[in-house]
């Protein structure tokens, strides 16, 4: 691992869909944006959040109200990481009452599928800028 990349922040990602996860791993790791740990399932993003603490999470909204439960766990202190981490979610559609919820969930990106890999970057750039090293 790079440098510059060991000093990103660890983000969970959550995405049952290969192709998905797989191409989101792939920018991440081409472009430095963050340090990617993935899980195929809330259940085992679950686990993994009960014993590593991560700094962001960007999961899919795919297993419906579990994950909206997990985030709410999250927001409640219930795992390793800060209560209040930046949260960005995936979903293939959204109405008024999913909007209320991911905004009293804290959710700041609403990426709505399908969305081109260019819209995670800029979510990820916005989410956890890179901090350019100024030479002295």
């Amino acid at each position: 691992m790079s440098a510059a990349l060991a000093s990103r922040p660890q983000v969970l990602l959550i995405e049952p869909d290969g192709l998905v996860r797989g191409s989101v791993s792939s920018i991440c790791r081409e472009l430095q944006l963050v340090r990617l740990q993935q899980t195929t399932s809330i259940v085992l993003g679950e686990r993994w959040m009960k014993t590593n603490a991560d700094q962001g999470l960007l999961m899919s909204l795919a297993e419906g109200p579990v994950a909206l439960d997990l985030l709410a766990r999250v927001r409640e202190g219930k795992y390793r990481c800060a209560p209040d981490i930046p949260v960005a979610v995936m979903a293939a559609t959204c109405d008024a009452a999913l909007a209320r919820r991911l905004k009293e969930l804290d959710v700041r990106r609403l990426l709505l599928q399908p969305f081109r890999l260019r819209d995670v970057v800029h979510t990820l750039e916005q989410l956890w800028p890179v901090q350019e090293e100024l030479a002295a």
